[in-house]
């Protein structure tokens, strides 16, 4: 009888774990995917005169995402304390200088990293550690990171300057070739 109790047991957890699972299934959104427009959401003001003139912004302010004065920008949600940011930092370098390199690329791509879980002086540590040359944000009580859904890091996104999301990437990133083709494709639609 001990064996037969157990196992109806055992059943009715994977029941209800199924149950909990097939309830919860919608609530939550998805990873921005290719054609879906992001949130509203504020970027805290630049940690210098440099990052400001380079994204186009006006003032030393927050701002929105639109704000930013390129056709393009490429946002890396990353975190400081996260090895596969860590191991892609050296690749994701490379991707900025050759978007750098390029004068149609450097005119019209601008590329930012969000620290999620990070304050401003671990963002800060993080870039210089990894000689990171584009801006990094922090977002220490990861309201950006709620408001686009982001569950993982490292995730890039490429997204229009109206905030349409135009490509995902998840996890580490070690395919610049890759990515930069999909990029110049991306680049030459739009």
């Amino acid at each position: 009888m001990k064996g037969k109790s157990w196992l109806r047991c055992f059943r009715l957890i994977c029941l209800l774990i199924a149950v909990l699972c097939a309830s919860t299934n919608g609530l939550f959104a998805e990873t921005p995917t290719a054609g879906t427009q992001l949130p509203l959401f504020t970027l805290p003001a630049p940690d210098s005169e440099q990052s400001r003139a380079y994204l186009g912004l006006k003032t030393m302010e927050p701002f929105a995402l639109s704000a930013i004065k390129a056709k393009f920008v490429l946002i890396e949600f990353l975190s400081a304390t996260c090895t596969h940011c860590m191991i892609s930092a050296p690749v994701v370098n490379r991707l900025y200088k050759v978007i750098q390199d390029d004068p149609s690329l450097a005119r019209d791509v601008r590329m930012i990293g969000v620290a999620l879980g990070n304050d401003k002086s671990q963002a800060n540590a993080f870039k210089k550690a990894y000689k990171v040359a584009f801006p990094i944000f922090p977002d220490e009580k990861l309201d950006i990171a709620a408001a686009v859904d982001i569950p993982e890091t490292p995730t890039m996104l490429l997204v229009s300057s109206s905030g349409k999301t135009l490509a995902c990437h998840k996890g580490a990133f070690r395919d610049l070739d890759g990515f930069l083709k999909e990029l110049r494709e991306i680049y030459k639609t739009q």
